[in-house]
């Protein structure tokens, strides 16, 4: 269902007509109650753009720590299945002997490890075994304890889910997480799930060949993304599918997960588990496991409670909860198409959650 004619409808719809995105939907909800929702634009700014509906998919790029890695692994916590606390060479026993492996769950998911940001790991290896190994060749970027978010961190955190419950992560999200809330659009790009009409994202590899730099030299990069193939080099290099990135989704799926973390009524998600997902986990600075409080984001720092959490994804997705009222503020768009902008999109989620904020509270 859509409410229409709202501030967030022209304010979004304003945004596309600037080149901002070429698409945008969103969800705001606000205990449980539908408060706004719609979708603006067209999958591309291409002459064989389709016009988006509320069903669209878009690439939620780094949303897939905050739904998927995070909430399994408080899942397979809660059962049983492995330990937060427990040295990744427990269950990654090749990483024996090693910096990484002396690191634990819980400070992969709060991005205190020391791992680096980012690495072009598909020119350095390949496969998920290859790509652990790299990853646990590289010296630490930051003391253990500090915070330094990471993709790295969750590409290996990903696996480790994948090596303790024996199964690969959109298995585990489909059948843990996906098939409980019904959700009908939202998965990883495999299994002969139809992604076509998803809302396009960078037209060639050109941001990340910038930043491979000179190592990037001789490798075949992507002159096209498809729609429905993930954007991020990495998650690309893992077949569509990791810890990190790799899922899509629709603003309405990816609210009905995330308030889920905040009053599960679905997902058998206790006490424990929403406290980790949704509560700072010393000695992070501002992380819980999987989000980053509102304190520490400038996406919604000053305008969401100081503890709200959320997460931000570079395609240009973003997901908030207030835990005051239950607000859910979802932000879908393809930011990045047809190539990534140099502007900060950080002013233009700020005003969104303003908006939305104002929205919720009836204002």
């Amino acid at each position: 269902m859509t409410l229409p004619d709202d501030a967030l409808d022209r304010f979004l719809a304003k945004q596309v007509a600037r080149g901002r995105m070429s698409a945008a939907s969103w969800w705001v909800g606000r205990g449980g109650r539908l408060v706004s929702a719609g979708a603006v634009g067209a999958t591309s700014s291409g002459d064989d753009a389709h016009g988006v509906h509320q069903t669209t998919p878009f690439d939620l790029a780094s949303l897939t720590k905050a739904l998927v890695t995070a909430p399994l692994l408080v899942l397979l916590e809660q059962e049983g299945i492995v330990d937060l606390q427990a040295p990744l060479s427990v269950l990654l026993d090749e990483l024996q002997g090693t910096a990484l492996g002396s690191r634990t769950l819980v400070s992969l998911a709060t991005h205190t490890a020391g791992l680096a940001a980012w690495a072009p790991l598909y020119l350095r290896a390949s496969g998920i075994d290859g790509t652990i190994a790299a990853i646990a060749s590289m010296p630490l970027a930051a003391q253990p304890g500090d915070t330094l978010y990471s993709d790295l961190g969750y590409i290996v955190l990903g696996a480790a889910l994948e090596r303790a419950a024996r199964s690969d992560l959109a298995s585990l999200f489909d059948e843990r997480i996906a098939g409980p809330l019904a959700l009908e659009r939202t998965g990883f790009a495999v299994g002969g799930r139809d992604l076509a009409d998803a809302a396009l994202t960078e037209t060639g590899n050109d941001f990340e060949r910038t930043l491979a730099g000179g190592e990037g030299a001789g490798y075949t990069w992507r002159e096209r993304i498809p729609a429905g193939q993930v954007h991020d080099g990495n998650a690309h290099a893992l077949c569509g599918v990791a810890g990190h990135a790799g899922l899509f989704g629709t603003a309405e799926e990816v609210a009905r997960v995330a308030v889920e973390l905040l009053q599960p009524r679905v997902l058998p998600l206790g006490e424990r588990a929403c406290s980790l997902l949704t509560r700072v986990v010393p000695p992070s600075d501002g992380r819980t496991v999987g989000l980053v409080v509102a304190a520490r984001a400038g996406a919604a720092r000053g305008v969401l409670p100081d503890e709200a959490p959320g997460h931000t994804g570079f395609t240009g997705t973003s997901l908030w909860l207030d835990p005051r009222d239950g607000g859910c503020f979802v932000l879908l768009t393809n930011r990045v198409h047809p190539r990534v902008p140099r502007d900060e999109f950080g002013p233009l989620r700020r005003a969104f959650h303003r908006l939305a904020a104002c929205r919720a509270a009836g204002q």
